[in-house]
């Protein structure tokens, strides 16, 4: 075999060993993306979200958002700063801090949440919970340089029921 064949050869290896690491890049791509997708529809199913785990239930907030027709990052999880998620849409993002509490979130997660905002740049951010907010919290709220909205836990259950999420707050009341 001559210089020739052998390079022919060569390539034509080269070429086959290429695709068949970008369909095997593609198959674990879809694979991912059916797997998210079948855990956002068990998300969306749930109906104790006091039952969800922390990350479970910033992934069902997230969902939420996601309905209400917003782009989500998920940051949550160690070292996220107090930003659980990153929301977009209309060219503005927010920040958003979730509480799955079965007692009302204090002053302390408002405050947490601002420095959030601070650290990320943002200037809108949004707290969430399952329970509610002690007064506190909402003057912290009320007098933060930033557009804070707290939604609690009945604010959440309108916001599912109106996304078609059948969610209710049961554990912890």
């Amino acid at each position: 075999m001559d210089i020739h064949g052998f390079l022919v050869i060569f390539t034509r290896l080269g070429i086959a060993a290429f695709l068949v690491l970008i369909g095997i890049g593609s198959v674990r791509v879809l694979v991912q993306i059916r797997i998210e997708r079948r855990r956002k529809e068990r998300l969306a199913a749930t109906k104790d979200i006091c039952s969800l785990n922390p990350s479970e239930f910033e992934a069902y907030v997230g969902v939420l958002f996601e309905r209400a027709g917003y782009r989500v990052k998920r940051t949550g999880g160690k070292g996220d700063r107090g930003i659980d998620l990153m929301v977009k849409r209309n060219g503005k993002t927010r920040v958003v801090q979730c509480k799955r509490y079965g007692d009302d979130v204090g002053p302390g997660a408002v405050r947490e949440l601002i420095g959030a905002m601070t650290n990320a740049g943002a200037t809108q951010g949004v707290l969430v919970t399952t329970s509610g907010f002690t007064p506190g919290a909402e003057r912290e709220a009320g007098k933060a340089p930033y557009d804070i909205q707290l939604l609690d836990g009945s604010t959440l259950l309108s916001w599912a029921k109106r996304y078609g999420l059948p969610g209710e707050v049961m554990s912890s009341r």
